[in-house]
């Protein structure tokens, strides 16, 4: 009877444990218009932490303005924020991107649930004409990250139902 309780324990732990470990790392997320009067207001919960440099693929639709890593007065997580622009001739109206961030032992950093490994993902879902700059923050997303080594936006929904994805040679990390 033990080794049957222990047995029906320890798979259900493992069960667990895996089906954890797949769930995505989704934090809430928060949209806002970006204009330059947004950027020079301070956020009165947070102070910007770092600010790096992206990388754009060449032939992208949505080109990345910059990502900046921000310290939130309420908590040890950081959060991110992106700013991007149209640059095709189309409204967008769904985004998937992904971005990869060091801690300050320049090792991949963790994510809210400790096991981000530097890769984060996220989707954004509004309409963004063309030439429109937006912007959005992901909060509580990792609890040591430092530096932003790479945004990348890799698959893109148009308004006309017609999709940009990115190369395969040249998908994120």
């Amino acid at each position: 009877m033990k080794k049957t309780l222990l047995l029906i324990f320890s798979s259900l732990i493992l069960f667990l444990k895996c089906d954890h470990q797949k769930q995505e790392k989704k934090a809430p997320v928060k949209l806002e218009n970006h204009s330059k009067e947004n950027e020079s207001k301070t956020d009165t919960h947070s102070t910007v932490k770092s600010i790096s440099k992206t990388t754009n693929s060449e032939d992208s639709p949505i080109k990345i303005v910059k990502a900046i890593l921000i310290d939130n007065s309420y908590s040890h997580h950081k959060d991110i924020k992106i700013v991007y622009k149209n640059s095709s001739r189309k409204t967008i109206k769904a985004i998937k991107l992904k971005w990869f961030c060091i801690n300050s032992f320049e090792e991949p950093a963790s994510g809210n649930y400790f096991y981000g490994e530097g890769n984060f993902n996220g989707n954004i879902t509004c309409l963004i004409k063309p030439g429109e700059t937006k912007s959005k923050i992901w909060e509580d997303f990792s609890t040591d990250a430092d530096k932003i080594i790479k945004v990348t936006v890799y698959y893109i929904v148009y308004n006309d139902g017609s999709k940009w994805e990115l190369n395969e040679e040249k998908k994120p990390i």
